[in-house]
């Protein structure tokens, strides 16, 4: 018989999934990170590419990746309100470098983002967390340790 105490002492310890872009996940789905990531950059950015779709096939998705972190993401419309909810979870993640994150964590900054906006949106946890549980099959977000 499971004591019903050792149960939600387990449950407090354990801790809340992290997310982010999963390579592993891309391979098996056979999607180009590199052109997925590519077009999440700003205009500006893309415009280094424009018409040499190879080179962004073949090039590194960490390099957009960073791009978007270090600048595309201050941009003013890189994050909008009426970006559907699971595309801004997606641009969350990539601002962050793709450091792992809780859908706590993912909730706190569109939740900072969109403070200010006329509609507000259900960016709770359980939201995200909805979201983040079915995002693999396009987005390739999985849960990973640590």
């Amino acid at each position: 018989m499971i004591d019903r105490q050792e149960t939600e002492t387990a449950r407090r310890e354990r801790r809340p999934a992290r997310y982010a872009v999963s390579e592993d996940a891309a391979d098996e789905l056979r999607r180009s990170l590199a052109v997925v990531a590519f077009k999440r950059q700003c205009w500006v950015c893309r415009q280094g590419f424009d018409g040499e779709e190879f080179s962004i096939i073949t090039a590194e998705w960490r390099d957009f990746m960073e791009n978007i972190a270090d600048h595309c993401s201050g941009e003013a419309d890189f994050l909008l309100p009426d970006t559907p909810m699971m595309e801004a979870v997606f641009r969350v993640l990539l601002a962050r470098g793709n450091e792992p994150a809780t859908a706590e964590e993912i909730s706190d900054e569109l939740s900072l983002k969109w403070a200010m906006t006329q509609f507000q949106r259900d960016t709770s946890p359980l939201v995200i967390t909805r979201l983040l549980d079915g995002a693999r099959q396009y987005y390739c977000i999985a849960a990973v340790e640590g």
